[in-house]
């Protein structure tokens, strides 16, 4: 019931009435005849004319005057609840106009207004990432985390209480969007934590990224235990820290989470193979950094399978057939990529660098000079090309352009 419904003015009464006839644009009308005159500090009006800008998605208008009613009437808070979007979209729109102080200021809005909502730490996270503001989009992921594991207990303990199948329904409905918010945060709360591991300054700063991520995405997992990205993201930390062994048993999980999503019905077979070849990508790399050679080519030649010839699976093979000291092979795997058309200028200075590493291995050194100076083309700025350069020259018996490149070299670094 709404606030204040008993004694409701004669310009409410005629809003909504508006509002059920579908009037949308009468309704705002008189609220804003009303409102710029004897009633401006009525909420339930400004209440009601957020409502009937919600109604045709006016989310701007919507917002500032449910925040005017809210500012006028607390109390209103409640009523307000169910409509959070207008807050939130509106400031992706301001997000996507360039306008990020407004659409901070509209979330912090929603926030105070509708604290039960994860979605407005969710995106002040997101705009504090594109800012490379890191420990803030931590901040905000995790407390967006906070929020929704509060609200699913509540919705499974309102759900375990209640008897009426349409509540049970909507409740749960409501509760899977809070644990698709808790993925997305958790997840991103890993990837942060992932650079914050790789540039830790001590082993001690390490090992405690490490307990963290490892932390928010079994909490996660526990949540959603067919979430393959999640499993894939904390294997992906036991890599960095050379628990292989664990890493190995959750591509396992992983694989049975997505098969398990496919039997249910709720992944289709095309996003399926998709998922598989990305846990097999990453799975063949862990074998590899484990020395399991052979079990490695076989996952990333199971990965190449499905997802064909991109730069990750063929660079990967390349690479393990270099450790296994299979330079024939790798060069074929690397010659395919450097006559690819459409990779990125790093990607094709990285393939000719590996064909440059295979060369030199197999002492063929006219063949591994053409190599890395085809690399230097697409990577100009890169000293240690030019050292390898420099190398090559003096291995030739070029030292005059040797000494060019070395200090060419030099100059870089």
């Amino acid at each position: 019931m709404l606030l204040a419904a008993a004694c409701s003015s004669p310009a409410v009464t005629g809003i909504k009435v508006h509002i059920q006839n579908g009037e949308y644009p009468e309704a705002i009308h008189l609220a804003d005849s009303v409102l710029g005159g004897a009633e401006s500090a009525n909420a339930e009006v400004w209440y009601w004319k957020g409502r009937a800008h919600s109604m045709i998605k006016e989310w701007e208008d919507a917002a500032e005057a449910f925040s005017e009613a809210y500012t006028l009437d607390p109390a209103y808070g409640a009523e307000l609840a169910a409509y959070w979007p207008a807050f939130y979209n509106t400031a992706a729109t301001y997000t996507q106009d360039g306008n990020i102080d407004g659409a901070m200021n509209m979330l912090e809005t929603g926030k105070s207004i509708v604290p039960t909502r994860p979605e407005f730490d969710q995106m002040l996270g997101d705009i504090a990432l594109n800012q490379n503001n890191y420990d803030t989009a931590l901040e905000r992921f995790e407390a967006s985390i906070e929020i929704a594991m509060e609200q699913i207990g509540l919705y499974q303990q309102s759900i375990a209480e209640s008897s009426d199948p349409a509540f049970i329904e909507q409740a749960t409905e409501d509760m899977n969007r809070m644990q698709a918010s808790v993925v997305l945060s958790s997840y991103n709360s890993g990837a942060i934590l992932k650079n914050f591991f790789i540039n830790a300054d001590t082993d001690e700063e390490a090992e405690s990224y490490l307990n963290q991520a490892v932390e928010i995405y079994r909490s996660a997992i526990e949540i959603d235990p067919s979430s393959a990205d999640l499993m894939t993201g904390l294997a992906e930390f036991y890599i960095l820290s050379q628990q292989y062994d664990e890493a190995l048993g959750i591509y396992d999980d992983a694989l049975a989470a997505i098969q398990n999503g496919v039997d249910e019905g709720w992944i289709t077979d095309e996003d399926a193979e998709e998922m598989i070849a990305g846990v097999l990508l990453t799975r063949g790399f862990t074998f590899i950094e484990m020395e399991r050679y052979d079990e490695g080519i076989q996952a990333l030649e199971e990965c190449r399978a499905k997802l064909g010839d991109t730069y990750q699976v063929l660079a990967m093979i390349g690479h393990a057939n270099f450790i296994m000291e299979n330079y024939d092979e790798s060069i074929a795997v690397m010659s395919q990529l450097t006559d690819k058309q459409g990779l990125t200028a790093e990607e094709y200075a990285n393939a000719w660098y590996m064909l440059y590493a295979n060369y030199i291995r197999l002492e063929e050194d006219q063949m591994a000079l053409q190599a890395i100076l085809a690399a230097i083309e697409y990577d100009g700025e890169n000293a240690d090309y030019y050292e390898y350069l420099a190398q090559t020259y003096s291995t030739l018996g070029r030292n005059q352009q040797a000494m060019e490149a070395m200090q060419k070299a030099e100059s870089l670094r």
